[in-house]
């Protein structure tokens, strides 16, 4: 399998969709002029040889990764060999996790980091964060629900008196593209509760925040990326969902549109027969005919 990533050197070298690093794979960085401009094209070529089922972003890394493994699978049989190939791109889920985020990304003149916005990737962070605390810091539900309802309280307030901009103001040296964890404002918020919750639980649910912060980020980076995947399969094709088949050569293309919300789902089968195992099959099988009609003959003459 080979990994082909080009663009401007911010596209290619962000974590939208990181390209395997492992030492099965080798990897080589090129960079040329643009034509027409002074531009220059960052390329990455990534190659490895896979076999069976390969998942890059394994479950302990966090919601953040963009998901999309493969599996590869030859089913040896006595009269031909069937070969199916199967890539699965995640959905993100973004009209499930942040519905806002998603009619944002879908309107051209909205801003995907609207302040809005923000207050709803911090909720469902939050939300997400004391969920896998459960087994850390026992948090009875009805004590989340007041923790989650008090944050919305303040959010609401603030946009009702204007003042939700500088609640999620960021400072010059952060990216402006990009969601941020307010720990100042987490901290002040978590301090009503102080005396019921776990020492430390604050900066221990921060912690807990990161990696779905990092996955709303990835999300946004995603948006308006272009995919080609190409799949040879050996003999003939027996089903596949590409767009076009030239020779042995599928094609897919497709927009990270295809996979935001619902799994984009790569799927195609070929076969190749055997001739001399069949005609092999067909001698023998023949030939123990003949022997049985013998035999049979045979039975009928003693008789």
């Amino acid at each position: 399998m080979q990994f082909r990533s080009e663009g401007d050197e911010k596209d290619v070298f962000n974590d939208d969709f990181k390209l395997p690093r492992s030492s099965v794979w080798t990897s080589d960085i090129i960079q040329r002029g643009k034509s027409d401009s002074n531009e220059t094209v960052h390329i990455i070529n990534t190659q490895a040889v896979l076999n069976g089922a390969t998942t890059f972003h394994p479950a302990d890394e966090g919601p953040a990764p963009q998901r999309h493994p493969i599996n590869i699978i030859k089913q040896d049989g006595i009269f031909s060999t069937v070969y199916s190939l199967q890539k699965i791109f995640q959905g993100r889920r973004i009209h499930q996790k942040y519905p806002l985020l998603a009619h944002a990304m879908a309107d051209v003149g909205t801003n995907s980091t609207d302040k809005v916005v923000e207050t709803e990737i911090i909720m469902y962070c939050l939300k997400m964060g004391m969920d896998d605390l459960e087994g850390v810091n026992k948090v009875e539900n009805l004590l989340k629900e007041r923790i989650l309802n008090h944050f919305r309280g303040v959010f609401y307030k603030a946009e009702e008196e204007g003042n939700l901009f500088g609640l999620l103001a960021k400072s010059p040296s952060d990216n402006q593209d990009t969601f941020i964890l307010p720990s100042e404002l987490i901290r002040t918020n978590f301090k009503p509760f102080e005396s019921v919750l776990p020492p430390n639980f604050d900066e221990t649910c921060m912690q807990a925040m990161i990696p779905y912060i990092n996955e709303a980020n990835i999300t946004v980076q995603l948006h308006d990326d272009t995919f080609k995947f190409a799949g040879i399969l050996p003999g003939a094709i027996t089903r596949s969902n590409a767009d076009s088949i030239s020779n042995d050569t599928l094609w897919w293309s497709f927009s990270s549109e295809e996979f935001i919300n619902d799994d984009y789902v790569i799927e195609a089968a070929s076969i190749i027969y055997h001739p001399k195992r069949i005609q092999l099959s067909i001698v023998l099988g023949a030939l123990f005919l003949i022997a049985s009609l013998i035999f049979i003959s045979k039975k009928r003459r003693i008789r």
